[in-house]
């Protein structure tokens, strides 16, 4: 059961509009917060939610009733970040009410949050890739645990971090939530290789200890990124500086040679077919491609297709149709690349508190826009050493087995599920991944030859439904006789291949549980 709630990343001191109020209200909200949109209430209970979107060109003393979203979807507190991501990415909206079980409004939650919550992940990849690296590189053997390391112990081989990403990282320590650091351990020496901004953070709350992968080499060998980090004059935490400026280059891998970038950009993820507006363009033009496309904001270009701002609907509201653009838009200084990673992407996003940000050519010229419901797309389904260790330790709990884990290829025929339903949208999702090659591996029991799909169903019947042969899969093979629990319940649902995963076309109304 993944740990990271909705109670852990909410807002609880949320702003709201009663149904009453008039556009008017709204307005004046929206220009002393810089929101762009509020949950609607009457008496406490949660009726709608209105954007600068639907307030455009709308009479100041109309009533917030009569134009906003009714029926809003909606959160509690017990939701977990991954259902909260999956509903924000199929229905397109950027914020969720959070509620009781009364329907009475308690927070709101929204897709930077959930972005916050994917910064700094560990993946099996990074994992295991690093650990293949060290062999290859030095010709050594390696042995995985995870544990807790002593956090003055640590010995780290980065020069920088981040003050603004430190205190999100500070922030999940104290709730429990921060993801273990990488770690090799040889001899006397433990060497970190990711994770630095939470040792960082876990040193100044004065933590004794923090959660960890460690590799184990049975060597005594001296590392090329320990030599680089001893060159700096890196040795303790203590000599690694904060930086505290708001325009720094993004972290990026420790050591590239050792730790794989990620395979995921934003050529893969952003929309190439882009609206934009030209500079000399009017605030009337704008409310034009807003009700024409459904958008909520545009880059604004020069003659020479050259990004030099942005204008949201709710820069726009309550301005007169005839207002030039270059007055009252944004000037964008933050914009990415086709070759940047999503994960970079990401940390603007969350640092910044931006919803979208231009992709430019190497001539500054405008190609595409990547949103943060794209990081968020990039992030469902994601499999992580957690889930994978946690499922081996509740078969050793369970079964008293000891097993074995390895990362390979499965026939795609031969998987037996254990979820009864899919999701269209989601699986098209999937699919558009597996044919670009970013589909994250599933994960799968083996046991008397059967192939008992744990996790990856929508990466599954994907594969199943393009006739694909095989899917990568960490592989967990034990040797037990008797049929798991997970088995039991997918035979009372006649579950036996992919085909009878019931695959449902509602996009807005089902969600995962």
């Amino acid at each position: 059961m993944e740990k990271k709630q909705v109670r852990d990343y909410m807002t609880h001191d949320v702003i709201s509009v009663d149904a009453g109020e008039t556009i008017g209200d709204v307005i004046r909200l929206i220009r002393t917060t810089h929101h762009d949109g509020f949950p609607v209430v009457r008496q406490g209970k949660v009726v709608g939610y209105i954007s600068a979107r639907d307030i455009i060109g709308e009479h100041p003393l109309t009533t917030v009733d009569q134009k906003m979203s009714r029926h809003p979807i909606k959160a509690t507190s017990d939701l977990t970040i991954t259902e909260v991501a999956r509903r924000i990415f199929r229905s397109g909206i950027q914020k969720l009410p959070v509620v009781d079980e009364d329907n009475t409004l308690i927070g709101i939650v929204s897709n930077v949050d959930v972005i916050r919550s994917q910064i700094e992940r560990v993946t099996p990849e990074k994992v295991f890739n690093f650990m293949s690296t060290l062999h290859t590189l030095y010709g050594v053997n390696t042995h995985l645990k995870s544990g807790t390391v002593p956090v003055k112990d640590i010995q780290p081989t980065q020069a920088c971090v981040y003050q603004d990403e430190l205190e999100g990282r500070m922030y999940e320590l104290k709730m429990h939530l921060a993801e273990p650091v990488i770690a090799v351990s040889f001899r006397d020496r433990l060497i970190l290789v990711d994770g630095h901004h939470r040792a960082v953070a876990a040193q100044r709350l004065g933590l004794p200890e923090l959660d960890a992968y460690v590799v184990n080499i049975d060597a005594d060998i001296e590392l090329g990124l320990e030599k680089t980090a001893h060159s700096m004059g890196i040795y303790s935490l203590e000599d690694v500086k904060i930086d505290d400026s708001p325009e720094h280059s993004l972290v990026g891998p420790t050591h590239p040679g050792l730790i794989p970038s990620e395979k995921k950009l934003v050529s893969e993820y952003m929309t190439m077919h882009v609206f934009s507006v030209p500079v000399f363009g009017t605030v009337k033009d704008v409310i034009r491609l807003i009700r024409e496309t459904g958008h909520d904001g545009f880059p604004v270009v020069n003659r020479e297709s050259k990004v030099v701002g942005f204008i949201a609907a709710r820069d726009i509201v309550g301005a007169a149709a005839a207002d030039p653009i270059a007055s009252i838009m944004e000037k964008v200084l933050l914009k990415t690349y086709p070759d940047s990673g999503m994960t970079d992407v990401a940390r603007k996003m969350f640092r910044f508190c931006i919803q979208k940000l231009p992709v430019i050519n190497h001539q500054d010229e405008l190609i595409g826009i990547i949103t943060n419901a794209d990081v968020i797309r990039s992030q469902i389904e994601k499999v992580t050493p957690g889930k994978v260790f946690d499922y081996i330790q509740t078969l050793k709990t369970l079964y008293d087995v000891q097993p074995v884990l390895s990362s390979g290829m499965v026939p795609v025929n031969r998987l037996m599920p254990t979820q009864s339903k899919v999701y269209m949208d989601e699986l098209d999702g999937r699919s558009y991944e597996i044919t670009k090659g970013l589909a994250e591996p599933l994960i799968v029991v083996r046991r008397q030859g059967k192939l008992i799909l744990i996790d990856g169903h929508h990466r599954a019947v994907a594969a199943n439904r393009m006739r694909l042969k095989e899917l990568d899969a960490y592989i967990i093979d034990i040797d037990l006789e008797e049929e798991l629990g997970i088995e039991k319940t997918a035979r009372n649902m006649h579950l036996r291949t992919l085909s009878d995963v019931q695959v449902v076309d509602e996009s807005r109304c089902a969600f995962l549980a």
